[in-house]
């Protein structure tokens, strides 16, 4: 979406346009899903998660400066409830591995789909295997588009530090995943 369009967007929210909100979030649901999931690990957990996002959005809207992306300031919004649920459920919340295998066929691509849900299953794997602040950044920074400044201020970390993450997951994800490069 340009800017300009994302700007006559937000201005409609500020009054109160339901509709106007709904088309500036839409492009940007399944990206805050992906990382909701990568959160938390939890089908329904997601969809409680993105439902309290996007309410969070719509009451917050008159705080959006255009300072920023609105998709940064959407994302920092994701961010902060799932932040929040994980220290309020640290303790119950068990971290489960999600293979979606629904709709593996006998046709053709089924050997296909079912190659690639094990993909899935190994990068989810090693995703998990990140500490929290090196998770934090690498899903950010996949799935919002943010720069590594924003990501910093959204964290309240010097940038140095988030960066430091990003290297340390990076190296941590390659190592656990060079297999299936290798090949």
């Amino acid at each position: 979406m340009d800017s300009e369009l994302e700007n006559r967007l937000v201005a409609k929210c500020k009054e109160k346009d339901g509709n106007a909100f709904r088309l500036l979030c839409r492009d940007y649901q399944k990206s805050l899903s992906t990382y909701l999931f990568r959160m938390c690990w939890n089908d329904e957990i997601t969809k409680d998660l993105l439902q309290e996002t996007l309410i969070k959005a719509w009451k917050g809207i008159g705080k959006y400066n255009h300072q920023s992306k609105f998709s940064s300031w959407l994302f920092s919004v994701a961010h902060n409830v799932a932040i929040d649920f994980l220290r309020k459920n640290k303790k119950s919340i068990e971290v489960t591995e999600r293979i979606n295998i629904d709709g593996v066929s006998s046709g053709n691509n089924g050997l296909y789909e079912i190659e690639n849900s094990e993909l899935h299953e190994r990068i989810n794997s090693a995703i998990i295997s990140l500490s929290d602040k090196q998770r934090e950044v690498f899903l950010i920074r996949q799935h919002s588009g943010m720069t590594f400044k924003e990501i910093a201020a959204q964290m309240n970390e010097p940038l140095n530090t988030v960066l430091s993450h990003m290297n340390y997951a990076v190296k941590k994800l390659k190592k656990e995943l060079r297999d299936i490069y290798v090949g």
